[in-house]
């Protein structure tokens, strides 16, 4: 895929695009390194959703990966993409990571977790972020409910675990989850 200046080499894995490690796009507002650049937006419009990412993301944080599903599957979800946000503590050599997931369709209701938090997106409405264990966590995590209109496309904020591509890294605090599920437009 191209954009002005560069060939993206990608992957593509039963309908999965996954591109780690591109640079990444300079802004004087937003932290440079959280912000897709021209040739990762084009990978993200693969997926057929209108693309939706937060505007907050956590000092420290850097848009790592990407991953489209340009694959329709009208059983279990849709068209997709997963927006995968890394950071490494120096001081504790911790690995941090959540993400932000779109579908076009086939959600369903999130079970209440351990913990509720609300949420007031002001582009998408109000939600909760849970804390408890969904998906492939083996402990307590962090997960929103979908936000979107009643058609779609839904977005969400995503937790470590809950996803194999988020394993082996720690959630952020539930304060800082709540901003960043917030500013997600």
């Amino acid at each position: 895929m191209k954009n002005s200046q560069n060939l993206v080499k990608a992957t593509i894995v039963a309908g999965v695009v996954a591109i780690p490690g591109v640079a990444h796009a300079q802004s004087s507002k937003l932290n440079p390194d959280a912000q897709p650049t021209s040739a990762q937006l084009q990978i993200l419009k693969a997926s057929g959703l209108k693309v939706a990412a937060p505007s907050y993301i956590p000092a420290g944080f850097r848009l790592d990966e990407i991953q489209v599903n340009a694959r329709r599957n009208s059983r279990i979800g849709g068209l997709g993409y997963l927006m995968i946000y890394r950071k490494v503590d120096r001081d504790s050599s911790q690995d941090f990571c959540f993400a932000i997931e779109a579908t076009s369709g086939g959600i369903g209701d999130l079970p209440s977790g351990e913990k509720s938090f609300p949420v007031n997106n002001p582009t998408y409405g109000k939600t909760t972020l849970e804390s408890g264990k969904y998906g492939a966590a083996n402990r307590s995590t962090l997960l929103s409910s979908w936000m979107g209109s009643d058609r779609g496309p839904f977005y969400r904020f995503v937790g470590s675990e809950v996803n194999p591509a988020l394993s082996r890294c720690r959630n952020i605090s539930p304060p800082e989850a709540i901003k960043v599920t917030e500013s997600i437009r």
